[in-house]
């Protein structure tokens, strides 16, 4: 693990785009840590404001638009030579995320866009690029997640648990037990995700539900794979010698998930979160993609087929690592 960087992890995604140009990609940070702990992350830096984006009407310009310099009132010296403070983590990000011409922004510039203009804040051929590619953050100190994530740690469905029911034989619960125990923690997680995307809106991070305020949360999140605590670890390595790979292609929670978003059961949803998407993730892809309700076309138009008027992706069941 030594050997991976954000930098080369960038060249990747960069790549990918590269290969899939009509796609949009949007990278997530959450939860930054420094060796040097809370003050390192806490301190700020006085910094040059060199990758500043202004939203337009057509989609995004950067501030070396002259345009946009005048508008503003400067020319493009004085908006070159502007300074703002940054956490000193956020301005490690920027430079990193400057070297490999990637735009990197504060969440408020996703609040209440469409797809169209997020692709044009993320159009990598404005930087000498192809494709679409941004990262986004709130620009704290931990550089933290733009969306509601749905993580409510008193509910959390692990793979492996403890069985609390006394007159049960077995000791444990684990979802690679598909024909005993591991229908409950299906059932479990199917309980989960619909209530993180289908109960009433709420900002508290503790309850599931989609967010009441979309301009602070532009995501919400559907955790569709088995969380993980102390417990579900030490179960899971040394009572069913698995891993969280082997949980989730054992368990076959991918197809579930894919189920339940095929049957439309998700009624607030715009971030789907998986394990191991080499397991049906194209599947769950093509379902999101072809939902209803995406497009000015009205499902009453003859030449428009959406949802479950689309066959139903197939489902790989294979317990084999993807190669």
């Amino acid at each position: 693990l030594t050997s991976i960087t954000l930098g080369g992890l960038l060249e990747d995604a960069k790549q990918w785009c590269n290969d899939n140009p009509k796609e949009l990609v949007i990278l997530f940070h959450h939860e930054l840590t420094h060796e040097a702990g809370y003050n390192a992350l806490s301190s700020e830096v006085y910094t040059e404001i060199d990758d500043f984006y202004v939203a337009d009407d057509d989609g995004v310009s950067t501030n070396d638009d002259e345009e946009s310099s005048n508008d503003n009132g400067y020319n493009d010296d004085e908006q070159k030579s502007s300074y703002s403070y940054y956490y000193s983590g956020i301005a490690k990000l920027k430079q990193v995320y400057r070297d490999h011409g990637i735009p990197y922004y504060p969440c408020d510039m996703l609040s209440g866009i469409t797809v169209g203009e997020a692709m044009g804040l993320a159009d990598l051929s404005k930087l000498g690029g192809k494709g679409y590619l941004l990262a986004v953050d709130r620009h704290d100190m931990y550089a933290s997640f733009c969306g509601k994530a749905n993580w409510a740690s008193d509910e959390l469905v692990t793979c492996h648990s403890k069985n609390e029911e006394r007159d049960e034989t077995s000791q444990y619960q684990m979802c690679t037990d598909r024909k005993n125990t591991g229908m409950n923690k299906l059932s479990a997680l199917q309980e989960y995700v619909l209530a993180s995307a289908n109960n009433d809106a709420t900002d508290n991070a503790y309850e599931l539900g989609p967010p009441a305020d979309e301009s602070y949360y532009p995501f919400n999140q559907i955790q569709g794979f088995w969380q993980v605590d102390s417990t579900s670890v030490t179960i899971g390595v040394t009572h069913a010698a698995s891993t969280l790979l082997d949980d989730n292609r054992r368990s076959n929670v991918n197809a579930e998930m894919v189920q339940l978003a095929y049957d439309q059961k998700f009624t607030k949803i715009n971030l789907f979160a998986m394990d191991n998407v080499a397991l049906n993730g194209n599947a769950m892809f093509s379902v999101l993609r072809n939902g209803c309700g995406q497009s000015v076309i009205t499902e009453d138009d003859e030449y428009f087929v959406c949802g479950k008027n689309l066959v139903m992706p197939h489902m790989n069941v294979s317990q084999r690592l993807p190669l």
